[in-house]
């Protein structure tokens, strides 16, 4: 009896002492229970070899590994960043047979700080300055240097926080974790650089937080798109990048995913919103959606999306002839299945994959429109990535893009990518 009173007393102990918890206690037992739960995926990860440990798309908060090092500080200063060298050889000859430019470059496409600074454990301010194309000065006014996000996170409970500044819209892979060792390509995919812009970062406030049943949620409200900038392409020219962003109509973008076990990810994204910003006339209803999977066990790297966006007609319809924007598709769609296995499993990984792509960009367009062949695209990529540690990825590829107007061009890429 005296053995069974123990628990018993120690149990209702318990909960006296729960009752009366002062929201210290409570704060402090909630961290407590996120980095047990952090650290139990990286021992199962490591028993089971279903991911790499400190793998760079596993990060903290929807953040990347390297973006998210001033949530696991211990207050104060934090510095991460990452950078990208990208060599591009494309052939002389186009789709069609016909002699084409056989174009070269060797770019220092991106170089990245990130600082962040931990004022408490309640509030962390994040940001990201990126310069691209070696930067930008008087010598080189086509590089560029701009602020990628800049947010205030309110960290209230593992379920409930709030974020506001500049953000990354939660869509896609890609958008959020786009440091280079993140992806297997020498290129980010192209229907996440059309499709879904990258990257796609705006003013605005939302919450974000994880669920039971290893579900995970962002979802914010951000200054529209601006129209004006919309074309034959793709939606990616209406981006703000909140910079003076004309905010007379707002959008909703969010995001919802579920972790059953370690490895496997499956979920959707959403934006929506007007993106007329003149404040007159029809409103131009911008709505790009995604489902996306993602299976990883031991080598094996599986990787699948699906996005679909439309614009509303009669907002368009208005247009005059010779505006880019009347071209842009009313119905846009793409996407693209990735498979990669790792040889090593180690501490080094060397991956050989395969992705291919399919989108267009003018699968409907408005009366009077002619849809562009060379916007119907397909993408196959064939390539290697070496990664001597999880922080450095060396990769080789060859792509055969081919369009509905036989103007496509096959090219070679190599890329040196790292982050910290």
């Amino acid at each position: 009896m005296t053995c069974l009173a123990t628990p018993l007393l120690a149990a209702l102990l318990g909960l006296s002492l729960a009752a009366q918890e002062s929201p210290e206690i409570t704060r402090l037992r909630e961290e407590f229970n996120r980095k047990l739960e952090t650290l139990t995926r990286e021992l199962e990860a490591q028993r089971t070899g279903s991911v790499q440990p400190a793998a760079p798309e596993k990060g903290s908060f929807g953040m990347a590994q390297a973006a998210s090092k001033v949530y696991e500080s211990r207050g104060g200063l934090s510095i991460g960043g990452y950078g990208e060298f990208l060599y591009q050889a494309k052939e002389g000859r186009l789709q069609d047979g016909t002699r084409g430019v056989g174009e070269k470059s060797l770019d220092a496409l991106r170089l990245v700080l990130y600082t962040g600074y931990k004022f408490s454990d309640r509030i962390v301010l994040n940001t990201e300055v990126e310069f691209e194309h070696g930067g930008y000065s008087d010598a080189s006014p086509e590089g560029e240097a701009k602020v990628e996000f800049a947010y205030l996170d309110f960290l209230i409970s593992k379920a409930f926080n709030v974020r506001a500044g500049q953000m990354l819209l939660p869509v896609g892979f890609i958008n959020e974790a786009h440091e280079p060792p993140a992806f297997l390509g020498s290129r980010r995919p192209l229907v996440e650089q059309i499709l879904i812009p990258t990257t796609w970062h705006e003013n605005g406030v939302g919450l974000h937080g994880d669920l039971p049943g290893s579900f995970s949620y962002r979802v914010y409200l951000v200054n529209g798109m601006n129209a004006e900038k919309f074309g034959a392409a793709g939606i990616q020219g209406g981006r703000q990048f909140g910079k003076e962003a004309k905010a007379q109509s707002l959008a909703w973008t969010g995001r919802l995913d579920w972790a059953p076990f370690v490895g496997a990810t499956a979920g959707l994204s959403f934006y929506t919103g007007n993106s007329n910003q003149s404040g007159t006339g029809e409103a131009l209803t911008t709505t790009l959606w995604d489902l996306h999977a993602e299976y990883r066990n031991r080598g094996l790297q599986l990787r699948g999306l699906y996005t679909r966006t439309t614009l509303s007609t009669p907002y368009l319809a208005q247009l005059g002839a010779t505006e880019p924007a009347r071209a842009s598709g009313t119905r846009q769609w793409g996407g693209y299945l990735e498979v990669g296995y790792d040889l090593l499993s180690g501490r080094q990984a060397l991956i050989p994959f395969v992705r291919w792509e399919r989108l267009n960009t003018q699968a409907q367009v408005v009366p009077g429109v002619i849809a562009t062949g060379a916007f119907d695209q397909s993408v196959l990529t064939v390539g290697l990535n070496w990664k001597p540690i999880p922080n450095v990825a060396l990769k080789g590829d060859f792509q055969r893009l081919e369009n509905q107007a036989r103007s496509g061009q096959n090219q070679t890429n190599l890329a040196l990518g790292f982050y910290f």
